[in-house]
């Protein structure tokens, strides 16, 4: 049995619960434009929960109304601000896909992006999946659609996005040199260098970090040439990989110099 104390309480909750399910409003079913009408009141309330319920309920009785297109782009958006992101990603694409002439697809594209870079994490010792993934959402828009008002941001978004993935990359490229792991600093320092060349800063520590592992390597391997068993260097003899620190040398100093005259 309840103790006393608690009876107040549940009945409380109880007539709660069931002028809740009175106000509900049932559905027209002749009337798909007064049906989208009350299951969109959730969402303009923010109840994105019950939102998601009724929203849902009201694609399976309309399937086929004009309306159903625009309650897909809601239960997108619930999730979002749920902050379920992987299901508002899901959702957007899924808008997106049935959807792909609709006048707000150009927002869904924009929001799977931005429902990564939800979960992606700030912190560059981390891994930058979802940033990546982001990214390329976000750069799928730009190309379909260049003159989205929502392309400025996204192509804002791709830069900040590009220069975490880089300083992620050159946190591994550090803690390779910092263990003493040579053949993985050198891999990840080229990486950098080759492929994020628009960050100055980012380019020239990454050219420091290579030339220093090159080094190391090239040394290990003319004491023993049997020594570094890494599939990156394994055809490589100390000789070319010592050319290969050398042009990074050069390479280095020509880069140093255009930035400085860039700067003065």
């Amino acid at each position: 049995m309840l103790r006393k104390s608690l009876v107040p309480f549940v009945c409380t909750i109880a007539y709660i619960l069931f002028l809740t399910a009175c106000s509900e409003k049932e559905f027209d079913p002749n009337n798909p434009q007064k049906s989208f009408g009350i299951a969109k009141e959730p969402y303009d309330d923010e109840n994105y929960e019950i939102a998601l319920q009724r929203l849902g309920e009201f694609k399976s009785r309309f399937p086929y109304s004009k309306f159903a297109a625009e309650a897909d782009l809601l239960i997108a958006n619930s999730q979002f601000e749920l902050g379920h992101y992987t299901e508002a990603a899901l959702a957007y694409e899924q808008f997106a896909k049935l959807h792909p002439k609709h006048p707000k697809v150009d927002y869904a594209y924009f929001q799977i992006g931005e429902s990564y870079w939800k979960d992606a994490p700030d912190e560059v010792d981390r891994e930058q999946d979802y940033t990546q993934k982001a990214i390329r959402e976000w750069q799928k828009l730009i190309e379909r659609m260049p003159d989205s008002p929502y392309a400025k941001q996204a192509r804002d978004l791709v830069a900040k996005g590009k220069r975490r993935v880089a300083e992620s990359i050159l946190f591994v490229a550090r803690f390779y040199c910092k263990q003493e792991i040579y053949h993985a600093c050198a891999f990840v320092a080229i990486q950098l260098a080759d492929e994020f060349g628009e960050y100055d800063d980012l380019r020239i520590e990454a050219l420091r970090y290579g030339i220093k592992a090159l080094d190391y390597v090239a040394e290990a391997k003319a004491k023993d040439p049997a020594s570094d068993k890494n599939l990156y260097f394994k055809t490589m003899t100390a000789a070319q990989i010592k050319e290969r620190a050398d042009n990074f040398r050069r390479l280095l100093a020509d880069y140093e110099s255009s930035v400085n005259r860039r700067k003065t």
